[in-house]
């Protein structure tokens, strides 16, 4: 796969992605696996003497397939590169997709370059973090607060996610991925746009585009993501590397400032954490853009016809309804979600102070069963809507 990103004035740099992946079959054994390519740019800010340009770019991941015969490796669901304006937050992303639902852990770590007469070893490259991003372990996401006491320039950064299942009763690394990039630190006067908002299902309220997204593996979940730029008249564009690489994601857009993303997840995937990453990118010289880690939690798919074990008891009234149900939560300000017999998502509400929760779904909602699910995932109370209206 070949993606060439470009910035919409001229002066600024162009560059080429291009993505190659493989099957392999592997004995048991410990296995590295790794690319080396000649000669880094040079100029690069946070590396020591002697020049950038002398050293190779050495990536690399590992599997152990002692532990585990079958495993797929995380895959980086960022192509663009970022870069961070003088004065301004910037988000990126480092976040990856494990299809086994493996735990991942990411940290920075030395970028590399190659030793030996085949250039199969990896060497430390003197140099100092990162002065501008700070990673989050459990995520991978990738915050740089604004700043403006850093040399314009190029720096570099690299991180490794390590890939861990639990075997036995506990917790083993069966693997891991490095990853290597160049960003450049500037001084422009283009401002960054950013997310500002979140809705799941057409729930009538807003969430934190970072707080979690609970879906059952199976279920489709439609998300709205809104977002704005400080500068006035300039065109946003929504986009996802994540799209062809985690099944059944889509983005589309729904207008100027407003995108749809819609997961069919799948049925057979492993409950766990997964990543999701969102870009918006304006049309400014050069261009900016703000990448958002999604995270989801996947729970196992609930078979049709199954109370499952340890449902709440919570009363809805009126039974059956129309156009309005009511019942208790709980926890006051608690989100509830509401989900059909095939574990669709079609409504996501909040408790009132009281743990008290309304719900009138639109008039096109067909009537059936459906049930609202707290934010643990456990079910609340069983909803069954009537046709017709209520008198």
């Amino acid at each position: 796969m070949l993606k060439t990103y470009r910035q919409s004035c001229p002066g600024y740099l162009a560059y080429a992605v291009q993505l190659h992946e493989t099957d392999v079959d592997l004995p048991p054994g410990q296995w590295t696996m790794s690319f080396y390519g000649e000669n880094r740019a040079g100029g690069i800010k946070n590396f020591s003497n002697p020049p950038s340009y002398s050293y190779g770019i050495y990536c690399s991941a590992f599997l152990n397939t002692e532990l585990v015969a079958q495993n797929n490796s995380p895959v980086f669901l960022s192509t663009r590169l970022p870069y961070v304006a003088s004065g301004q937050a910037e988000r990126y992303s480092f976040s990856a997709f494990e299809a086994d639902g493996d735990s991942l852990v990411y940290r920075f770590v030395a970028p590399q370059s190659a030793t030996g007469p085949q250039h199969v070893c990896g060497i430390d490259i003197p140099s100092t973090p990162s002065p501008h991003f700070q990673l989050t372990a459990a995520t991978g996401a990738l915050t740089a607060p604004a700043t403006a006491t850093t040399d314009v320039g190029r720096y570099i950064m690299a991180a490794r996610v390590d890939e861990y299942r639990r075997l036995n009763g506990s917790w083993q690394q069966i693997g891991w991925v490095t990853r290597d990039v160049s960003y450049l630190f500037l001084n422009i006067v283009n401002q960054t746009p950013s997310f500002t908002a979140l809705t799941v299902g057409g729930a009538p309220f807003a969430q934190p585009v970072d707080e979690l997204i609970r879906v059952r593996a199976g279920q489709t979940v439609v998300l709205a993501l809104d977002a704005a730029d400080p500068d006035a008249g300039q065109t946003l564009s929504f986009t996802s590397d994540a799209v062809g690489v985690v099944p059944g994601l889509a983005l589309q857009p729904l207008g100027p400032s407003r995108a749809q993303l819609t997961w069919q997840v799948p049925a057979a995937l492993p409950p766990g954490r997964y990543r999701v990453t969102v870009a918006v990118t304006d049309d400014g010289c050069p261009t900016a853009s703000e990448e958002q880690t999604l995270t989801f939690l996947v729970a196992a798919a609930t078979p049709l016809g199954t109370r499952p074990a340890g449902e709440a008891k919570a009363a809805a009234f009126p039974t059956p309804f129309r156009e309005q149900v009511q019942f208790q939560a709980g926890a006051p300000g608690q989100v509830v979600t509401v989900v059909d017999e095939l574990g669709r998502v079609v409504a996501q509400l909040r408790a009132q102070a009281d743990g008290r929760v309304v719900w009138q779904p639109a008039a096109t909602l067909p009537a059936g069963l459906y049930v609202a699910r707290g934010a643990d995932g456990r079910p609340l109370a069983r909803l069954l809507r009537a046709p017709g209206t209520d008198r």
